[in-house]
Order: C-alpha cells, then sequence, then structure tokens
C-alpha cells in the first residue's frame, strides 16, 4: 500500500514539473497591424504558423497571441494585402505594416465568412466597376448600384432627392421570410 502511495506522489510531481514547464515555455506577443497608410487594420489575421493557433486584430489594430512552444513565427494576412511572417522568437512585441496586394482584387470574390477565386465559385456573380460608377451622375452607392447588379432591386420608396432606399437581393422572399432588405 505505501508503495502504491510513493509510485501515485511520484507521477503527480512529474506531472506537476511537466505541466509547470509547459506553462513557461509559453510566451505572449503583442503588437499592432497597420496599412501602408498607418491606420490600424481591423480584423487582420495573426496566425502562429504551422499550429491552429490564431487571433485577429481589435479596432485599433491591435493583438495579443500566445504562443505554443514549438511557435516563432506569426503570420498576418488580410484581404487586399499581401501575407507577411515574423519571426518573433525572443521578442514580446511585434508591430507590422502590411502592404497592398500589387495584383487586382477582381481575382477574388468575398462570400460570407470567407473568400474563393471567381473560378471557383458556382453561383451568380455580379460585379459593379467603379468606371462605370464614375459615368452615373448620382449620389450615392446604392443609386449607381441600380440596374447594374443582376439579382438587385433598388427601390426609391420616395421621390425626393436623396431619399429613403430599399435594396432588395435576389426578391422580396427568397432567402428570408418578409424579404432580404438592406
Amino acid at each position: 500500500m505505501i508503495a502504491k502511495l510513493t509510485i501515485l506522489k511520484g507521477f503527480l510531481l512529474t506531472f506537476l514539473f511537466v505541466a509547470t514547464l509547459s506553462a513557461l515555455a509559453q510566451k505572449k506577443v503583442e503588437g499592432k497591424v497597420t496599412g501602408p497608410d498607418g491606420k490600424p487594420v481591423f480584423g487582420a489575421t495573426v496566425l502562429v504558423k504551422g499550429t491552429n493557433t490564431a487571433t485577429s486584430t481589435s479596432n485599433d489594430g491591435s493583438y495579443s497571441i500566445t504562443l505554443p512552444p514549438n511557435g516563432t513565427v506569426l503570420v498576418f494576412s488580410y484581404v487586399g494585402y499581401d501575407s507577411y511572417e515574423v519571426n518573433v522568437s525572443g521578442k514580446t512585441t511585434a508591430n507590422v505594416e502590411l502592404k497592398l496586394q500589387s495584383s487586382s482584387l477582381n481575382e477574388v470574390v468575398v462570400i460570407g465568412y470567407g473568400t474563393q477565386k471567381r473560378k471557383d465559385v458556382t453561383g451568380a456573380i455580379s460585379s459593379v466597376t467603379s468606371s462605370q460608377i464614375e459615368k452615373v451622375p448620382v449620389s450615392t452607392l446604392d443609386q449607381a448600384m441600380q440596374g447594374r447588379a443582376a439579382g438587385v432591386q433598388v427601390i426609391n420608396n420616395d421621390a425626393s432627392p436623396g431619399g429613403n432606399v430599399s435594396v432588395l437581393i435576389r426578391g422580396v422572399g427568397s432567402i428570408a421570410p418578409g424579404g432580404n432588405y438592406m
């Protein structure tokens, strides 16, 4: 009985020692993510390379992430910007300035909570380019979209300029009960 108790105490001490070491091996890295204009980038992804540990930046572009024992490289990414990797071994702060992608965003389609390449999307896609909007003398974006995007209905609720407008996507009752008003 005493031998079993001694073995159990040994396992418990070993477990506590290993748990303490693993807790000490993790370190916290903080910083701020900005764009080329120096403004904070809200919602940028900060990922520990080679792991599933990730976080996103807050409204002011700041982030805080706890690195696992094997994590030394952070990958910063955001739609429209080039991904950027930073080696943070020995650092507790990493501030990053993301650069705009040199490739055109016409190749990327934002869908729900992610992005896909345009060729991989099986549904209908409507695009209204800035050159199309520039040709139309309107004061708001919803007026500029009127008649230019398939499946989008822009309805002027009163006749006054700049008045109340309803935007319907794919008809009155196609997705949500009572319609999908914006």
